[in-house]
């Protein structure tokens, strides 16, 4: 009982470090394990909600991690940017206009580079599967928060009262 309390727990603080940018107190290979457990955990649900076989598996987890990999390194890079201006006091307006214009473009950049799998995926899954993908990839994305909000104490946030009554 107690190794299956142990792996939400894990998992959930895979996924923190995953999505916090590199601290110089966590060395990057702790960074990479969370990194990797997460990935592992990932594929985990959604080979069983996509109802995924294993030779769509073997195929279709590299493409989905390579994809995975741009969307974080254009996140980081963002954020970087935004960092590096707003730190910059002496930060023309033409490099403010530029980075918030970065910062606002982030998601448009997102669904290109998702749409550059579009047809990698089509390839791999059938068009249920694909269709489903975006709201598992949601749904796992609140399991890890639900996770982490139980870690913390905090059961319920604001709105989950009225959710619950409804």
């Amino acid at each position: 009982m107690k190794k299956l309390l142990l792996i939400p727990i894990a998992i959930l603080a895979s996924a923190l470090a995953a999505a916090q940018p590199p601290q110089p107190d966590i060395p990057d290979e702790t960074r990479e394990k969370f990194i990797t457990e997460i990935r592992q955990y990932k594929h985990s649900y959604l080979a069983k909600e996509l109802d995924l076989s294993r030779e769509q598996q073997r195929e279709f987890f590299p493409v989905y991690d390579e994809m995975e990999d741009r969307l974080m390194a254009l996140n980081g890079e963002t954020r970087e940017l935004e960092r590096k201006t707003l730190e910059n006091e002496n930060a023309s307006d033409t490099e403010l206009e530029a980075a918030a214009q970065a910062v606002f473009g982030q998601r448009l950049k997102e669904g290109q580079i998702e749409m550059s799998y579009y047809e990698k995926f089509s390839k791999i899954l059938n068009n249920r599967q694909i269709l489903r993908l975006k709201n598992t990839e949601r749904k796992f994305t609140q399991r890890l928060m639900k996770h982490h909000r139980r870690l913390r104490g905090d059961k319920s946030r604001p709105d989950a009262a009225n959710r619950r009554q409804k």
